[in-house]
């Protein structure tokens, strides 16, 4: 009777999910992203590892109808990194079919073709402040109730071995420490749009929150990036009062933090000397990336095959320490795609990287724009993105592809903008005509 309760609801809840997402298609890329933190509570269904891919298919749809009937607005046209993503998907299969199609986990060509709609989608269907802050609300909400869950059952002890990450109801710790970082960024922005006081308090509460389950991931890349991502904030801020909210966030963190766990300092003491000696799983980063390059110098024009660094990597690595023999990713994101898809599939994987690097610099508006806070949120996010991906491989990260979109649709807009200010300033130029006399009259008519 419970199961077939709990079916009943689970079909209410999808049929209202599809219902909301035909008719606002940006609610579709709003419950991809949003359910990255959560992503452990999604129910597996046939032919498919959750509920995600059916999501992203109803978006499609939905798009498909709306645009039809609605003609949306602000159209990318052909934008260069969208050509570069569908090269790096061609490549990727004609230089070794095998692996891109029959990969021990997964159809990599279904899963970049997914990524590469979900960048195309996003791109197109978040186009206004109001949309962008829904986002924000729904992923933060999700990633701080898995953060109260981190906080819980992660345990800072006074060793390494000792210690225990707990990643809440994210599939790893990195991934987990990533998306509680992008939810503070977003709680920090929403509270400064924000003149109430009640939900002031509530987004300062999620704020260290999520600070705080950064800490219990006990991931160190986390950590450093939480405080990259401070200092990024602090100096995107225009007024020296917000730069001092940040700086009393940070500091209250900082002490609960200490409260909470005394032991968390230590773990912060053990950053530097991990990377600077090869240290515990630095130690182990650092034979896998030996272990890549040993597999690069073999194939570098095609590379071994996507997804297939893991399965070789035993035979690479039988002399490097760590490993003992044990099949892992290769924990970077620019090593792996290089290593995996040679140095042509490495070539279009950071031309898409570079050309959102240069799309959020173009995208420029006035100072009183809202736009303007928009794209320093979504940049610091990509910053933070891009280094974490010397650590941890996320070429397959939803919210890394879903950033590459928003970046297009911001340098699109900026781009709309400078045309209709030029054609005012042409207009008004047209307007007037000088006498011989030397005097400028209006034209009338």
């Amino acid at each position: 009777m419970d199961e077939t309760l709990l079916t009943i609801l689970g079909a209410l809840v999808a049929l209202v999910l599809v219902f909301l997402i035909i008719r606002r298609p940006d609610l579709g890329v709003t419950f991809t992203l949003a359910s990255l933190p959560i992503i452990d509570l999604l129910p597996e269904i046939p032919f498919f590892s959750s509920v995600v891919p059916l999501i992203g298919g109803v978006t499609l749809v939905g798009f498909l109808l709306n645009t039809k009937k609605d003609k949306i607005k602000n159209s990318p046209g052909v934008s260069l990194i969208f050509i570069l993503g569908i090269l790096f998907i061609a490549w990727m299969f004609f230089s070794n079919p095998e692996a891109a199609w029959s990969g021990k986990d997964r159809n990599w060509v279904f899963t970049f073709i997914q990524l590469w709609v979900l960048m195309f989608l996003s791109s197109r269907l978040l186009d206004t402040k109001e949309k962008f802050h829904t986002l924000m609300w729904v992923f933060s909400i999700v990633a701080v109730i898995s953060a109260f869950v981190a906080i819980q059952q992660g345990y800072i002890a006074e060793t390494d071995p000792a210690s225990y990450g707990s990643s809440g109801y994210t599939d790893n710790a990195n991934a987990a420490a990533r998306y509680f970082i992008v939810a503070m960024i977003f709680l920090t922005h929403l509270r400064s749009e924000s003149n109430k006081p009640f939900p002031r308090v509530l987004m300062l509460v999620g704020i260290i929150i999520t600070y705080l389950g950064v800490f219990f991931t006990v991931s160190r890349t986390g950590i450093v990036l939480l405080f990259a991502a401070q200092v990024m904030i602090f100096f995107s801020q225009s007024s020296g009062k917000q730069r001092r909210n940040i700086i009393i966030l940070g500091v209250i963190g900082l002490i609960l933090v200490w409260l909470i766990s005394e032991n968390a300092f230590r773990l912060v003491g053990t950053i530097l000397p991990a990377v600077s000696e090869g240290e515990d799983t630095m130690g182990l980063r650092y034979a896998l990336w030996e272990a890549a390059f040993r597999m690069f110098r073999e194939k570098p024009v095609t590379g071994v095959g996507i997804g297939v660094y893991s399965i070789l990597v035993p035979f690479y690595s039988q002399d490097l320490p760590f490993i003992g023999g044990r099949n892992l990713w290769v924990h970077n994101t620019y090593i792996q795609i290089l290593v995996e898809t040679g140095f042509v599939g490495f070539i279009l994987f950071f031309g898409m990287f570079l050309n959102t690097f240069l799309n959020f610099l173009k995208a420029k508006f006035p100072p009183n724009d809202e736009r303007n806070k928009l794209v320093k949120v979504w940049f610091i996010i990509f910053i933070v993105m891009l280094i974490g991906g010397l650590t941890k491989s996320d070429h397959a990260d939803k919210l890394t592809w879903a950033v590459m979109g928003f970046s297009v649709i911001f340098a699109n807009q900026s781009r709309s903008l400078d045309l209709v200010t030029e054609k005012r300033k042409f207009t008004r130029i047209r307007s007037y005509r000088t006498l011989s006399s030397g005097r400028r009259v209006r034209i009338k008519g």
